[in-house]
């Protein structure tokens, strides 16, 4: 008896123990750096309306070419905080469509929605985004469950960061032309009267690899390129170029391989080139996607390891004035808007957008053109990485500056994060091509209507994010 009181004793004093130990081994591995990767086939049902694939009054999905997909990551630091980027093929999200989507993710998860930064890729063969379109709040957060599964998939990782560069397949788009006047690089014209693009380029591949178990998982990819090849021409659902890389990828490094794709700012930067012209075609999308494939793999195969560590989150919000829209500009749109009452509005077309449209937004924004906007510049810091989010479609000479000024020297600059505002032009495009005040006189980006705040306000998006960048490394 006494001998089986003691063995009795003695196992319960080893099972405690075991216990113990998978306690002390679980605390220790939840406490380490951890990383999980996902992603979610969102594909609305097809009929809904396609968005910035011009063709007149028509939009209506006619079918489904490739998947739509969101792709996220989810980060846990050292220090014990959360963060997610979610990045989703589809043209443009307002604030309250992301905000809808984080409130859900931080209920599913427990990750704050100040934690969470919402991309898009901006493919222009994707649906609508706004709350009250037809089952948009449905796909929107089907496309948010990427964060939720990734959420389930922390890991312990360990990071790689790589570079390259693809200068092939990018151009910027403004040209400045013999007449002196800027053109855009979708315009018809002969290419013997363009002097030049008015503008950089940014050619820079950057690759961010996760690692678990000695196996690479997944990568973020961040190239900054509009995604237009299919606009006008497409009635299908399709990623564009950007589904066409992560097919490209996905041949060498496997199907369960996930890359993702991070558009850098794009706003002056678009895959036509203007001597061949506008080729808006399957073909030329999987052309352009292939290639940035193969950037991507060279990011990947030249890669060094990252310091892991804490996981750090920054935002501001940068106070912005409306652009001015003048006495003269606003004669012009009424002239201009009372012969759409008797003649009916013009639709917006793939060569760009009419007088009309232009008139009409003038006289609307001339209503509030004292009302100073709260804009958001999001930096999330994972480890040795920076991901700094700025809201709609700045001129890629603000990602370029941003890189170079920032203390961390892998940082990754995207747009169309969290919100979509407007362009942010540099104060230097407001002064291309000749003086006056109609439409396009200095190009489509800097047009009051495409952009809404004042000169400058690119600028101050980029100064906070440096300054953000400086208080987080």
């Amino acid at each position: 008896m006494k001998h089986t009181g003691k063995l009795s004793l003695l196992i319960a004093a080893l099972v405690l123990i075991t216990i113990q130990s998978c306690n002390m081994k679980s605390s220790k591995s939840d406490s380490g750096f951890m990383v999980g990767i996902a992603e979610m086939n969102y594909t609305p049902e097809v009929g809904l309306d396609l968005v910035g694939n011009y063709r007149g009054d028509d939009y209506a999905s006619r079918g489904v070419h490739d998947s739509l997909y969101a792709r996220a990551f989810v980060a846990r630091g050292e220090n014990g905080i959360k963060a997610a980027v979610l990045t989703i093929d589809i043209c443009i999200l307002h604030k309250e469509s992301t905000n809808y989507m984080k409130e859900y993710i931080e209920e599913e998860t427990g990750i704050e929605k100040d934690h969470i930064m919402i991309l898009a890729t901006h493919t222009h063969s994707g649906p609508k985004s706004g709350l009250s379109d037809p089952k948009a709040k449905e796909y929107l957060l089907k496309a948010a469950d990427a964060v939720v599964l990734a959420y389930q998939n922390l890991a312990p990782s360990s990071l790689y960061v790589g570079r390259s560069t693809e200068d092939r397949i990018s151009h910027n788009r403004r040209l400045q032309g013999k007449d002196g006047k800027v053109h855009m690089t979708w315009e018809s014209m002969d290419p013997e009267l363009v002097v030049g693009p008015l503008g950089p380029k940014d050619p820079e591949v950057i690759t961010f690899t996760i690692n678990q178990a000695g196996k690479d998982i997944g990568s973020v990819v961040n190239f900054g390129c509009h995604v237009t090849n299919l606009t006008g021409s497409n009635w299908l659902y399709s990623a564009d170029y950007p589904g066409y890389m992560i097919e490209s990828v996905r041949k060498i490094k496997g199907e369960d391989y996930i890359p993702m794709f991070f558009n850098g700012l794009c706003g002056n930067v678009t895959q036509i080139n203007h001597e061949y012209g506008f080729i808006d075609t399957y073909q030329e999308a999987q052309r352009i996607g292939y290639m940035l494939g193969v950037g991507a793999l060279e990011s990947i195969a030249k890669q060094e390891s990252a310091e892991t560590g804490d996981v750090l989150i920054s935002q501001e919000f940068v106070p912005l004035k409306r652009i001015s829209i003048s006495e003269e500009q606003l004669a012009w749109a009424e002239k201009i808007m009372d012969r759409v009452a008797r003649e009916g509005m013009p639709p917006i077309q793939q060569d760009g957008i009419p007088d009309e449209q232009y008139a009409k937004n003038w006289i609307a924004m001339h209503q509030i053109q004292d009302q100073v906007d709260s804009v958001e510049v999001q930096v999330i810091r994972v480890g040795d990485l920076a991901f700094v989010g700025l809201p709609g479609e700045p001129f890629n000479e603000f990602g370029v500056d941003i890189k170079t000024n920032s203390p961390c020297p892998n940082t990754m600059v995207m747009g169309l994060a969290n919100d979509y505002t407007s362009y942010f032009p540099t104060e230097e495009s407001f002064t291309q091509g000749p003086k006056g005040f109609t439409p396009y006189i200095s190009g489509y980006e800097t047009t009051p209507g495409s952009t809404i705040y004042e000169i400058g306000s690119g600028e101050a998006l980029a100064a906070s994010a440096i300054r953000q960048l400086e208080k987080l490394f």
